[in-house]
């Protein structure tokens, strides 16, 4: 089955998209696809290009990017004034790979990432062409506005009658960004081919707007037991002046929709009975945020290996995110390690209280936060119990030959669904 992923942002890099985008890939080539990848050029080359540990992302593959000239300048995730021109790129290059190809040596199917990608390809292919399964990284009808927040102190955070829905709509402008997402969701998901959903919430989305095939499939990760070089998560506590097994580890951006003031607001509830709490980051706005991130540790990650060897060595890792739609790459690491996450969704990512996790309450997240944290600080047992719990969830729906299997599985339904690859669009 020969297969192009494309993906509306520079590669690599290790932003949980492109993670997602990168492990997805290279199960499908181990599952015995033909995989060939399209991104944005990079106007400037991602740290990831130069750590060792994320050779393994080009190794081998065909990887086609965008002109130089249309490479958006900032490597974030979100709305930005660089992305109208990336997609023109995009779409260029896209019009061009599907149009060089042979009917003997045609893409069977285009896996798009994320929203931009798939609304490029449903405008760039017009007639016949290869079926599009749109893998859905979130709901922009619950995310867009996020980008808006910059991380701040949180303040009235436990009032129950502020509730996170309530918050989110708060003024004309996010109320206005959140239809015109739910807006894009829909338009999508009518359009395309097939669809993978990360978490229960976007699989409902899909469900309601689209007839086509689609499924569940969390984001694969490697198997950190399997790795030829041990991650040694004591050594580089050590290096990062910390203990290994004592901190709790936020891992990844700074974006708006992290909600990293409920964080820093929780180790203010714990006062000086807080065990560390460490934020480890790749992102290059770690330093100017500092006086946003008060009680916290802050760290700045220079690999993908350090980073995992530190997500390793927690006590547990936590995901303070309330806006459903994403699979934080950071949680699908932390299974995979068996280091149990403090959440505020659960089903969502198919967590279980007390049993693979510890699980907030979203109308009170600071006091439950903080109180999952002391709870779990002091309890060994616990601890043992929850690290059990994350790797077999791991171990049930994580694992790259498991996913790789059920894509290959929903391509084959989308492509007979369809009538072939050769079948006309529908944009």
């Amino acid at each position: 089955m020969r297969l192009l992923l494309v993906g509306a942002f520079p590669y690599p890099h290790d932003q949980g998209s492109q993670v997602y985008f990168q492990e997805q890939a290279i199960a499908l080539r181990e599952a015995g696809a033909e995989v060939s990848l399209l991104t944005y050029a990079s106007g400037r080359r991602p740290e990831a290009g130069r750590d060792p540990a994320r050779g393994r992302a080009l190794d081998g593959f065909d990887h086609q990017t965008s002109p130089g000239w249309t490479a958006p300048a900032s490597l974030r995730s979100g709305p930005g004034w660089g992305k109208p021109l990336g997609d023109l790129g995009l779409a260029m290059t896209l019009h061009d790979a599907v149009a060089s190809r042979s009917p003997r040596d045609a893409y069977d199917a285009i896996l798009t990432h994320n929203a931009e990608a798939t609304g490029v390809a449903l405008q760039t292919l017009r007639g016949a062409r290869p079926p599009i399964v749109y893998c859905a990284h979130t709901l922009l009808g619950v995310e867009l506005s996020s980008y808006l927040k910059q991380p701040k102190q949180a303040q009235n955070q436990d009032d129950p009658g502020r509730s996170h829905n309530a918050r989110q709509g708060r003024g004309p402008i996010p109320g206005l960004l959140d239809g015109l997402g739910r807006r894009v969701d829909r338009w999508l998901g009518r359009r395309v081919d097939g669809w993978i959903a990360l978490t229960q919430s976007a699989a409902s989305v899909m469900r309601q707007c689209s007839t086509r095939p689609g499924s569940v499939i969390p984001p694969p990760v490697p198997d950190p037991r399997q790795q030829a070089e041990p991650l040694e998560p004591k050594r580089v506590a050590r290096r990062q002046g910390l203990v290994a097994g004592e901190y709790f580890l936020y891992s990844g951006n700074l974006d708006g929709y992290q909600e990293l003031e409920l964080l820093v607001a929780a180790g203010e509830r714990l006062g000086s009975a807080a065990p560390t709490i460490v934020l480890a980051s790749h992102d290059d706005r770690l330093a100017s945020r500092r006086a946003a991130l008060p009680g916290l540790t802050l760290r700045a990650i220079g690999s993908a290996g350090e980073m995992q060897a530190l997500i390793a060595g927690a006590r547990a890792s936590l995901v303070t995110r309330r806006a459903e739609g994403g699979f934080p790459i950071k949680l699908a690491n932390s299974l995979a390690m068996g280091t149990p996450p403090i959440a505020l969704l659960g089903q969502e990512w198919g967590l279980v209280d007390g049993e693979n996790a510890l699980i907030g309450r979203l109308h009170e997240p600071v006091a439950s936060i903080a109180a999952a944290i002391a709870r779990l600080a002091s309890d060994d047992a616990l601890a043992q119990q929850l690290s059990a719990g994350a790797r077999a969830l791991y171990l049930a729906g994580h694992r790259p030959q498991g996913c790789a299997e059920q894509t290959l599985a929903l391509i084959e339904r989308v492509v007979a669904h369809r009538g072939g690859a050769g079948a006309s669009g529908d944009g």
